[in-house]
Parts: structure tokens; sequence; C-alpha cells
């Protein structure tokens, strides 16, 4: 099969992004312009109170503009994939730009292997200057779950493909996606529900892959610092692990170690002044019994 029969979506999701779409967006329409896959492009808003549906509107007026019903941050992806029908969605956020060439050796990967979930980036900074991102690793120590893609040694690493633990951007399998049921909701405003999405995946069958042909520089976490504040931005960082870790992991080895640790860490934390770690797990026990 030719990579050009396949088609793809690219959908940005934006809040109040107006200045960033205007950095990022003549990139994708150069790389939609230079890809042989036949790619569609959406801007799915988060219900912005800025201008950027009418900068989009006047700007790049061939280019799809939907507003999401409301602001559900990532998991507004789920409802919008029910309504397109091309296989491979390619998700980013408004502060990434891209390489050029970054979308065919994503839709390459679902070609290669039918049973592809995720097709992840290279990431760099916004500049170009530093590796932000390469495949991501994962484990447990000391009783907590961790998730980098910026693991020792990540740099030897940067040029070859490889299975990938999760990642916040790439592209995905729009069936699969679906089939798993998307962002779950009470991860909610965010961190760690892609790595939980990936880890449901992986425990499906379907595999993850790192593509280092394709390229993106990311500003990080942009729209994020506008909205929270550090301490709040730690709250949610322990608060939706530890949601992610009782939620997923439920053997007698993880809880011996997680409950022999815990008090250590609390007692640790409380000594460091970081506070979002005693936060944040008050904050998930009160949230046990959401439903996704």
């Amino acid at each position: 099969m030719n990579t050009s029969s396949f088609k793809a979506r690219v959908v940005i999701l934006n809040y109040n992004g107006e200045e960033m779409l205007a950095k990022c967006l003549p990139s994708l329409v150069e790389a939609v312009r230079h890809a042989k896959t036949p790619t569609a492009v959406t801007i799915l808003d988060n219900l912005s109170t800025d201008q950027s549906e009418a900068y989009v509107r006047k700007n790049y007026p061939g280019m799809e503009f939907v507003k999401a019903a409301e602001n559900r941050v990532l998991c507004s992806y789920n409802d919008y994939l029910k309504t397109i029908s091309e296989p491979v969605a390619i998700l980013l956020n408004n502060d990434i730009r891209v390489d050029k060439d970054f979308i065919d050796p994503l839709v390459k990967k679902f070609q290669e292997d039918p049973a592809t979930f995720l097709a992840a980036p290279r990431v760099m900074s916004f500049d170009g200057t530093t590796i932000e991102a390469v495949d991501t690793r994962a484990g447990m120590k000391f009783g907590m779950f961790w998730a980098s893609a910026r693991y020792p040694g990540y740099e030897a690493h940067t040029m070859v493909p490889a299975k990938t633990f999760a990642s916040g951007f790439g592209a995905a399998s729009r069936e699969k996606f679906l089939e798993l049921g998307g962002y779950d909701r009470r991860y909610l405003p965010g961190i760690m529900e892609d790595v939980d999405l990936c880890l449901t995946a992986q425990r499906a069958g379907y595999h993850l892959y790192y593509e280092p042909g394709s390229v993106v520089f990311h500003m990080g976490q942009a729209s994020f610092k506008k909205a929270f504040s550090e301490l709040r931005r730690e709250t949610l960082a322990y608060r939706n692990t530890f949601l992610f870790m009782w939620k997923n992991f439920h053997g007698l080895r993880f809880w011996a170690t997680h409950l022999f640790f815990l008090p250590l860490r609390m007692i640790w934390t409380i000594l460091k002044g970081r506070w979002g770690f005693m936060i944040g797990f008050f904050e998930t026990l009160g949230r046990l019994g959401q439903r996704t």
C-alpha cells in the first residue's frame, strides 16, 4: 500500500492561543503542502475568549475551525474524533510548530503495522536548540510511578526508532482511540491522561512507536502555565499520578511497596515544603468514586 492512499487529519487543540497559532500555523500549512499523505487540518477550540477564531478565519479561510461544546481540555478530542472519517488523527497542542516532513513518517507506522495505536515524533525545544523528548520510558521508584522522555542517556536514542510508553501528542489510530474510550475525564484539567490512555492501549495489545524522522518544536505547557500557578501544577501532577496508579495497578507487590514508601514520601515532601504532594493525595481520595 502506498503512503498517499492514507488520509490523516491534524487536530490542533486551542484555548486562547491566538499568539501561539500565529507562530505555529505557518509551519503546519507548509507541512501539509509538502506531505504525500492527503491531510486535513482542524482547529478544535475549547471556547476561547480571545481572537483565535477571527485570526484563523481571516488568515486561513480554508482551515476548519470547530468549537467544542465545553472546555474539557484534551477530553474534547473524545467527541470530535467521532465526527471525522480519517483513520489517522494527528493530535497537537497549539504551542507546537512542525518540520515540513513531519506527517509522512508518522502515517507510515500505521501502514507498516496495523496494530499501531500511536506514532510519536521527536520533540525539540521551540527554538530547535535542544532535545525535549525522545521515546518515553516508565517504571516505579520508591513506590511511585514515573514516566519520562528525558531519562538518563536519552540523548543517545535521539535518532533510534523504538517502542515508546506514551506521548502527549502525535498520530493516533482514530478507530482504536474511540474503541478505548479516549481520555479519562477524571484527570481534568490535565496531566497523566495521555499516559493512562497509552497504558490502556498497550494492555489491549496495541503498539506505540517513537519515530525520530518526524520532528516538532514545542513551547511546553504554554496554555497550562497561563492558567495555573506552580503549586497548582505540582498538585495536579501528584493528584493525577496517584489516580493513575490506584486505577491501573492492583497487585500485592505494588500495594506493599507503595504503602511502605508513602508515609516516608509524605514526611520528605513536607520537610521540603512540597505541599502539592499532600494536597494531591487528599484530592485523589475525593475523586475515587468518579466515573470515566
